[in-house]
């Protein structure tokens, strides 16, 4: 069979033929590049990480039985041990309760709705309750030794909706009429009571100011500095914010907040019944961003915290 070419296309093939350029298609080689692309990569990593996690799920149910095991066997032991350090550690707050007497500090515990909590026999919770008890202690400790004659300074205990007790203080000029509240929210790893001489330089100024420890911080419940959710702290300062408005009608309602506490006051705020009931906000360094992390950190950090979510770092 005889083949016919186009005047057009003989054209085109000789003068490719004689052009001294060499042109490459992008058939073969682009579907080389687009395999071994970063996007590509970063696929197959998600895939083998999510592979990885899959087969750690079981292990990981299995680790959380063995540890109940053990702990039920020591149950008789560890439940009077731990039993008896409790009564310990609230002989201490109750030995440390009567001081208040000779201070100008006022305390408001609803001892029948706050109850001490106890760790049920396991010794990873009793050693938490433990610490949390001291922390407590040195909360209070630090509140009855304030000794300002132009200030007055409360503290009180309030239970939130998952049954952990916050702790909260607050502080009230003696000569200056109250014109407003502040309340006031630290960052991670703090307390408020690093808060005590800012809270006095805005009572000089009129305003009645009021801290709260959030969960894992200062005087309240929760591991040091863990906060299994961002949102418990949030749910509590709402809490926190309707008993501070129900004791003060008609005052304005600020909200101050530090690093990681101006995270929390800010996604409080955004709950329109919040917003209604605040008349503004006040932020330093809020952490509203973070510096992105280095891909492989992205992608190893959902695995450590799958791991070792309360490992310290």
């Amino acid at each position: 069979m005889a083949m016919v070419q186009s005047p057009k296309a003989a054209t085109s093939s000789s003068s490719s033929s004689s052009s001294p350029s060499l042109i490459l298609t992008s058939g073969a080689s682009g579907r080389i590049r687009a395999l071994f692309s970063v996007q590509a990569l970063k696929s197959l990593v998600m895939l083998i990480n999510a592979f990885f996690l899959l087969l750690l799920i079981p292990f990981r149910g299995r680790r959380r039985t063995v540890v109940s095991a053990g702990v039920s066997a020591r149950g008789s032991s560890s439940s009077s041990s731990s039993s008896s350090s409790f009564c310990d550690q609230k002989s201490k707050d109750d030995r440390l309760l009567q001081e208040i007497g000779v201070h100008r500090t006022k305390l408001r515990v609803p001892a029948t709705i706050v109850p001490w909590k106890s760790g049920g026999g396991s010794g990873v919770t009793a050693v938490v309750d433990s610490e949390v008890g001291g922390r407590r202690a040195i909360a209070i400790k630090r509140a009855l030794q304030e000794d300002d004659p132009n200030t007055a300074t409360e503290f009180s205990l309030f239970v939130s909706a998952r049954g952990d007790t916050i702790f909260t203080q607050s502080w009230t000029s003696v000569s200056v009429k109250i014109r407003g509240l502040v309340v006031l929210m630290h960052g991670l790893n703090e307390h408020s009571g690093r808060y005590s001489d800012f809270a006095k330089k805005l009572n000089a100024n009129g305003f009645k100011v009021y801290g709260m420890d959030w969960i894992g911080h200062g005087g309240s419940d929760g591991l040091h500095g863990y906060v299994h959710s961002l949102d418990d702290a949030v749910d509590d300062l709402k809490s926190f914010l309707d008993k501070v408005l129900s004791e003060n009608p008609g005052l304005p309602c600020f909200c101050f907040g530090h690093s990681t506490g101006a995270a929390i006051v800010l996604k409080a705020v955004m709950d329109p019944k919040v917003e209604a009931r605040v008349s503004g906000v006040v932020f330093t360094s809020p952490a509203v961003g973070i510096q992105p992390s280095h891909p492989f950190a992205v992608l190893l950090a959902p695995v450590i915290s799958f791991l070792l979510p309360t490992f310290p770092t």
